[in-house]
């Protein structure tokens, strides 16, 4: 569906050469939804322009839907972007403009007659929840319809991809939720292949079905959600999962907790992941009966990624070292991942001993 090779962009400013895209090739398949994330300036906007050339790559090839867009004369390059359609952060409605406006404007020069324009319009507006602002003005919505309206007038020419840069950034969490909702709904009402720009790694864990991680104009990191969500290689993809997730930083607080201290001194803690089946087997009863070992669960949720359970459990591990070591290669043998953070508390457990040596308490 979408093929880019190679693509560069740089931009010269003067005396400055900026190269905001470097060596990028992916392969986005018909009916996808893909995410690219990654921080500002890592090059995600310029990328994904270079889809229907709002940027024209410096090098490269970009082929949607069979059409090698750079090879195109102008007038068909015309024809062919009216087929992508892109929604932006702060919307771009024309503020003098009714809705109906608004949404009908791509559809100049279309052929339409006016009845055939008002039906597609009320079509369009009704797909998207707002059949009733017709004839509102964009000062008399609120963002999340604002964003509404900016996807009912991308899709006024029937595109067969959708372009969304940064589209969630400006709304608030309740309102990105319902937007990404509709994207879904979209996508498999209109078998829309969809590509979204974000920074925030949960925007794509809730939406997409892959994802490409982009730092200094690369792609560092792609795969499918859940597999960059369960086995991240780079560190910068491992900090923007811990930002969806929140583990990291509930694992903090809990080992930072005195309480955790005490028992990190004489308990083994260990880190466990599970993945599919292995998130609601009841593998740790087992574990302690087998084993004769006593576990505590100090921290631990269960979240669903790609219709796959992912389960993560903090817990503290006590018995005897051969036993504890059986325990958990029992563990690893059923497709647990298992991770020591003894590492992490040794900085911790340090801090807190010192405090019990002089005599004070945690």
């Amino acid at each position: 569906m979408i093929e880019l090779r190679d693509i560069d962009v740089v931009f010269n400013n003067g005396d400055r050469v900026v190269s905001a895209v470097k060596d990028v090739s992916l392969s986005i398949e018909k009916g996808e939804i893909y995410g690219i994330v990654g921080y500002s300036g890592a090059g995600k906007s310029t990328l994904v322009r270079t889809i229907n050339l709002l940027q024209r790559p410096t090098t490269g090839s970009v082929t949607v839907n069979g059409s090698a867009l750079m090879d195109l004369a102008p007038r068909d390059l015309r024809q062919a972007r009216k087929k992508i359609g892109m929604i932006f952060q702060h919307f771009n409605l024309m503020e003098s403009r009714t809705i109906f406006e608004n949404v009908a404007y791509p559809l100049k020069g279309s052929g339409l007659n006016r009845k055939e324009i008002s039906q597609k319009i009320a079509e369009l507006l009704d797909l998207v929840g707002l059949k009733e602002k017709t004839d509102a003005y964009p000062s008399q919505l609120s963002g999340g319809q604002k964003q509404r309206v900016a996807i009912a007038r991308a899709l006024a020419n029937d595109p067969d991809v959708l372009l969304c840069d940064e589209a969630t950034s400006a709304l608030d969490p309740k309102t990105t939720s319902s937007i990404l909702k509709l994207l879904k709904e979209l996508n498999q009402k209109l078998n829309l292949t969809i590509v979204i720009i974000t920074h925030e790694m949960a925007v794509v864990k809730d939406l997409c079905d892959r994802v490409a991680v982009m730092s200094n104009g690369r792609v560092i990191e792609e795969g499918t959600i859940l597999n960059i969500f369960t086995n991240p290689t780079k560190e910068l993809t491992k900090e923007f999962i811990n930002t969806a997730t929140h583990f990291d930083q509930e694992l903090d607080t809990v080992l930072n907790h005195p309480s955790t201290l005490r028992l990190s001194l004489e308990h083994t803690m260990v880190r466990l992941k599970y993945i599919g089946e292995g998130a609601t087997d009841p593998l740790l009863s087992y574990v302690i009966k087998q084993f004769d070992l006593e576990i505590n669960v100090l921290y631990g949720h269960i979240e669903i990624i790609q219709d796959t359970p992912v389960g993560n459990l903090l817990v503290a591990i006590n018995g005897d070292p051969n036993q504890i070591q059986a325990g958990i290669d029992y563990l690893k043998a059923h497709d647990v991942h298992v991770e020591s953070i003894q590492t992490l508390l040794e900085p911790l457990v340090r801090k807190g001993q010192a405090v019990v040596d002089e005599g004070g308490s945690f």
